[in-house]
Order: C-alpha cells, then structure tokens, then sequence
C-alpha cells in the first residue's frame, strides 16, 4: 500500500480552470518506468487534487497487489472497505480510482477541509472525477504498454532458448554475452539506460542464427567458406527479426553491427572507428571473449588470461582498447582471472 498526503497544504490555493487542464497533462505525460517515477506520479496526484479544489488536506491510497508496479513503500497495513462510489459531505469527498478489468478499485483520492471553512459543491466533485478518470486511463495504457512490451521480449526470449537448445555452444553464450557487456558497462560507468541496451542486445545478439541449419550449427570441423558466409547473415537476420519493435532501436542497431570490427574487416556493413558506438564496441568485446573462452566442438575453450591477451593483442586495431581494458579489470574485480 502506497500513502501519499499532499504537500504545502497550508499554502494551497484553489487552481482556476484555465490551470487545471495543464495539470491534468502534466499527470498525463509523467514517465512510470521507475519506482521514482511512481513516487513522483502519486504525490503529484495528491497535490492536483487539493489544488483544484483547494483543499487544506488531501490523501490518495494506492493498493499495489493491484498493479504489476512493485512498491519499495508497501506497508503492511490492513485495507480499509473497498468503495466503488464516490462519497461526498460538506468537509470532505473520495473518489474511488477504478480500473477496467478489476474487480476492486486500485485505490481512492480523499480530499477534506475546503479553505475558507467553505463547502464541497458539485463542481469539485466534477473536478474531482476529471481527475481521477484522467489518472486511471494513464495507468490503464502504462500498464497495457508494460504487458505488451514484456511479451514481446519473453517471445524473443524464448526464440533464443529454442536456438540455444539446438546449438549446444550457444548455450548461455547469450546470457554470459550479456554480463561480460554488463561487467564492461559498469567499469566504464554508463547509465542504467545504456546497461539496460546493452542488457537486452547481450541476450538477443545472436537470435538471427535461429535460421542457420543443424548441419552448420553442430559442425564438429571448421565451416567452408560458403557455410561461412551462410553465418555472416546472422547479424542482419536479427535484425530483421527485431525490425517491427521500435522500442528496441538501439538494440536492433548492436544486434546488426555486433561482429563489426574498428578496421572495418568486420560485417555486415564493414563500418570502421568513430562509426562504431560505444555500445556496440562493448558488444563487440564481450562477444568475441566469451567465443574464445568458450568449447566449440572443433576446438577446446581458452582460459581467460588467454582471451584477454587476444583481445589486447588486437586492441587499437579491431577492438576499442578502454573497452578490453575495461573488462579486464572487470574480471580482475570478480575474482574470475585465471
């Protein structure tokens, strides 16, 4: 349960109508993909309520077990009765926050004490009902993008689990991928947005292989040069496969150019340098590590002394130098150097 009162009460005055739609917008286009984020959307909730009303005391109470937000504030705390219907009194009004497709309310605004020891009137009850319709339609599409946009990935996810059960190397080849580029992130300190790309690209680099055959994916000697090139499709398979997500730009992008190489003899575009996003160098790295280190059925993995002096060796010239350095020191950190 979330509990938020309003703030600066004393200080309140009543919101006229040309200020109460830019508050309604400002509900509208606050951002819900973090906890603070929340904290911010409900406190500004009861701060709304109160102004356009001018209230002196203003309250919203939040049940999360009804939303998919998890709640670092949930109090264990008994729930008072659910109310389907507002109530309204000269000193005070609740509106019931109601969303299509629960049977209990998410929650309610109470509003009491109007300044000036006036009365609660329908206007305020209308105001009051704007807003809360305006709150629950935010809420109702957040949550609606959340569900979809995890489907989407637990879809792609599981195209990746089908390829790694087929190809006994790439077997949690994507989900280390993606911690060596976490490793790299956090030594070069990158934001949360960026780990979160780096993340996501790390598990699905690979998903464009799911339409390379058995027969080139188990080979147990080296592939020739037309089964070569057949491989070399992968990166833009990927990203074909991730083309109609918008949402995953960035990471559609790290999928394609993830075999790219700082000379530009990488693939698929050849591009070279400052053409190469950090990112996508970080890919690169991590990648290309984890192909060393790990068993291929032609040859045995290599240590990671070994693979980190490959890497090194070829620094400057294929891979950015701050980023192998970076794992380095990453792998020194965690013990995992041998």
């Amino acid at each position: 349960m979330i509990n938020k009162e309003a703030t600066n009460i004393n200080q309140t005055q009543a919101a006229s109508e040309a200020e109460i739609l830019p508050l309604l917008y400002s509900i509208i286009n606050t951002k819900l993909d973090s906890m603070a984020n929340m904290d911010h959307f409900l406190q500004l909730i009861a701060d709304t309520g109160a102004k356009i009303v001018s209230a002196r005391n203003s309250s919203l109470v939040i049940f999360t077990d009804k939303m998919d937000i998890p709640s670092s504030e949930a109090k264990a705390r008994d729930e008072p009765a659910m109310m389907h219907n507002f109530c309204r009194s000269d000193s005070y009004i609740v509106i019931p926050l109601l969303l299509r497709g629960l049977k209990d309310p998410l929650g309610y605004l109470r509003v009491e004490n109007k300044q000036g020891n006036q009365k609660f009137d329908s206007k305020d009850l209308f105001s009051l009902l704007l807003l809360s319709r305006q709150v629950t339609l935010k809420i109702e599409n957040d949550l609606l993008y959340k569900r979809v946009h995890q489907d989407l990935i637990d879809s792609l996810l599981s195209m990746v689990n089908m390829l790694e059960s087929r190809d006994k190397y790439t077997y949690s080849h994507s989900r280390r991928v993606s911690q060596f580029a976490l490793a790299i992130a956090e030594e070069l300190g990158l934001d949360q947005k960026e780990k979160d790309v780096l993340h996501m690209s790390g598990l699905l680099h690979d998903i464009g292989k799911i339409g390379l055959p058995d027969s080139i994916l188990n080979k147990k000697d080296s592939l020739n040069k037309d089964e070569l090139e057949m491989v070399k499709t992968h990166p833009l398979v990927g990203e074909n496969i991730m083309r109609p997500l918008d949402f995953l730009a960035l990471e559609r992008s790290i999928i394609r150019h993830h075999h790219e190489r700082l000379d530009g003899s990488g693939y698929p575009d050849g591009l070279e340098g400052d053409e190469l996003s950090l990112c996508t160098r970080i890919m690169a790295v991590a990648d290309s590590f984890d192909a060393i280190t790990s068993a291929r059925p032609y040859r045995k993995a290599r240590s990671y002394a070994d693979g980190l002096e490959e890497l090194t060796r070829l620094a400057d010239e294929k891979y950015d130098r701050y980023v192998v350095s970076s794992l380095k020191k990453a792998l020194f950190r965690s013990d995992a150097y041998c």
